[in-house]
């Protein structure tokens, strides 16, 4: 992984082979990042994508073993327990310029990928919901409808 800091932003490029998410917190956790956001673009391979199914509440998954086109990578950082915390969803296109997409799971860097962070100063955790599977963001302030 090579980067560049130009505060608030981070630059990084990751090389072939670096897995995506566990590259990212790793990064995170040197550079004491509290929490931010990020966005990208490159290549990978045996990508694992998801896409919800509220119904069932569960995730259902497919991996893609070949190389494709990153179209699009957005994402936050934020904490769970204390421990970084890397939410991804990504736009993936293949050979036939057809794209698809959802929540990035794993993935290797095939080629290059070129990662931007908005680092914030504030941390921001998020906690087990009660209703729905997921950690959520954990925010304090609420704004009723009515206050609009």
């Amino acid at each position: 992984m090579f980067f560049d800091c130009f505060k608030p932003f981070y630059i990084l490029r990751l090389v072939r082979g670096e897995e995506i998410i566990s590259s990212l917190r790793f990064f995170v956790e040197k550079k004491k990042i509290p929490s931010g956001i990020l966005w990208g673009i490159g290549a990978v391979k045996n990508a694992e994508i998801g896409y919800f199914d509220d119904k069932k509440k569960e995730y259902l998954k497919k991996k893609f073993k070949k190389s494709l086109e990153i179209l699009s990578l957005s994402g936050s950082i934020s904490l769970i327990e204390n421990k970084p915390y890397i939410h991804l969803h990504c736009v993936l296109g293949d050979e036939k310029l057809k794209g698809f997409g959802g929540h990035l799971f794993s993935g290797i860097t095939s080629a290059t990928a070129e990662i931007y962070i908005y680092t914030l100063k504030r941390k921001i955790y998020r906690k087990k919901d009660e209703e729905e599977p997921f950690f959520l963001l954990h925010l304090k302030k609420i704004l009723k409808k009515e206050e609009l």
